[in-house]
C-alpha cells in the first residue's frame, strides 16, 4: 500500500507527463503554454501558464515541478517563485519516487 506522500508524487508524474506530451506536441509554440498544475492533489486540473524554456528550465531537473502557487505540500521544498506559478522541488519519499529509486 503506497503512504500519501507516494500517491501525491506518481500524481505528479501523470501530470508531468501530460505536461510533456503537450509541449512535445506543439509545432514551435510561441508565448505561454496552458499547462496543468502537477501538484499531486488528484482532484486539481488548474491550468498554469509557461513558455517552453521556462518549462526545459523546470524539467532539467527531475525531482522539480511546476505548481500553481499555494499548491505546495510538505514534501516539497519551493525553489522558484513566479507571476502565476512556483517550482518545487521534491524531498525524501517522494523525490525517491519521481527519480525512479527503490
Amino acid at each position: 500500500m503506497l503512504t500519501r506522500g507516494e500517491r501525491r508524487a506518481e500524481n505528479e508524474a501523470i501530470f508531468r507527463a501530460g505536461n510533456e506530451a503537450i509541449v512535445r506536441n506543439l509545432d514551435a509554440p510561441e508565448g505561454a503554454l496552458p499547462l496543468i498544475c502537477e501538484c499531486g492533489s488528484a482532484e486539481c486540473f488548474d491550468r498554469i501558464q509557461v513558455t517552453v524554456e521556462e518549462y526545459e528550465a523546470v524539467r532539467s531537473h527531475a525531482a522539480h515541478f511546476v505548481l500553481e502557487s499555494g499548491h505546495e505540500d510538505e514534501n516539497e521544498r519551493v525553489v522558484d517563485v513566479f507571476d502565476h506559478y512556483v517550482v518545487v522541488e521534491k524531498t525524501g519519499v517522494g523525490r525517491r519516487v519521481v527519480e525512479g529509486a527503490p
